[in-house]
């Protein structure tokens, strides 16, 4: 089957920054393990996992990362391989989500949006 490209709609693309420079707050090593340092009574153990959390969590607010997921989504529906084409962390996590976990997210959708998505990219 030929790859075919997701559009992302304009409310994506509105309600998404681009990048983490567009208004994704992420605090320095030391501010971070300073609030972690605080939030567990003086113990500083386990604040450079929870600042990974915290960056994943914050990726998921990227444009990049949402493009990336139902992109994925489109390649696993047609039936294509998976491939990480782009040099972008945001991008490639949400394709790399959407891909794995397509049968179980379209198990959630409504039936108006599996109708819309299959008249869309799948016909």
């Amino acid at each position: 089957m030929d790859r075919k490209m997701y559009e992302p709609t304009e409310k994506l693309l509105n309600k998404y920054p681009r990048s983490i420079a567009d208004g994704i707050d992420l605090p320095s090593d030391e501010e971070f393990k300073a609030r972690w340092t605080r939030a567990h009574h003086g113990k500083s153990a386990g604040w450079g996992i929870a600042k990974r959390d915290y960056i994943l969590n914050q990726m998921t607010k990227m444009r990049e990362y949402q493009i990336g997921i139902w992109q994925g989504r489109v390649d696993k529906a047609r039936g294509l391989a998976y491939s990480e084409d782009r040099n972008e962390n945001a991008y490639n996590l949400g394709y790399h989500r959407g891909y794995t976990e397509y049968e179980s997210n379209r198990r959630g959708w409504d039936e108006n949006t599996r109708r819309e998505f299959d008249q869309k990219y799948l016909n």
